[in-house]
């Protein structure tokens, strides 16, 4: 079992989340806030902010198919969007797990534009800017990580394990 070395607890990522919720809110005044999470990584993330934004507040999640590499820097080729949704004239908001290298966010914020949003911003559980290798910034994150690595607990997952894990933690 690989040693997972907690950096943000439970109680930590509850208070973030209901603060990110409250930003949000504020950003979209009193307009419709559509959430639309990466899967699989977005899962508990996307719900815990889905409770934490009051108002109006919708949902649907997306799966990126990647070439033979799947990883970060691999090219998104196809953009599944699980169920019909129409994002034309709706405040989107894109979440991602952890956003690095920014390749597989671009290209989906570039795809997503084609349907023509009323507002596009995305929202990172995890945001790695120093590891950008295209110009993108955050809208909102959760928490900035400038450590190389990867990560496991709340949703995140190493080998398909350790996205139980209440807290989010360095693998190694």
């Amino acid at each position: 079992m690989s040693e997972i070395r907690p950096v943000f607890s439970a109680d930590e990522i509850a208070s973030r989340i209901r603060a990110l919720g409250s930003e949000i809110r504020l950003d979209a005044g009193e307009a419709e806030v559509f959430l639309l999470g990466v899967l699989k990584g977005t899962a508990m993330f996307a719900a815990d902010l889905l409770r934490a934004i009051p108002g109006d507040v919708s949902y649907a999640f997306i799966d990126v198919v990647r070439d033979a590499a799947d990883n970060e820097t691999a090219d998104a080729i196809e953009i599944d969007f699980l169920s019909f949704t129409d994002i034309r004239g709706r405040n989107v908001y894109l979440l991602k797990d952890v956003v690095g290298t920014g390749v597989i966010e671009n290209y989906l914020l570039s795809q997503l534009r084609t349907h023509e949003p009323a507002s596009l911003r995305l929202v990172a559980l995890l945001d790695r800017a120093n590891a950008r290798t295209v110009d993108l910034s955050t809208d909102f994150r959760a928490f900035v990580v400038e450590e190389d690595g990867t990560w496991a607990g709340y949703g995140l997952e190493q080998r398909s394990r350790f996205g139980n894990l209440p807290f989010i933690g360095r693998v190694g």
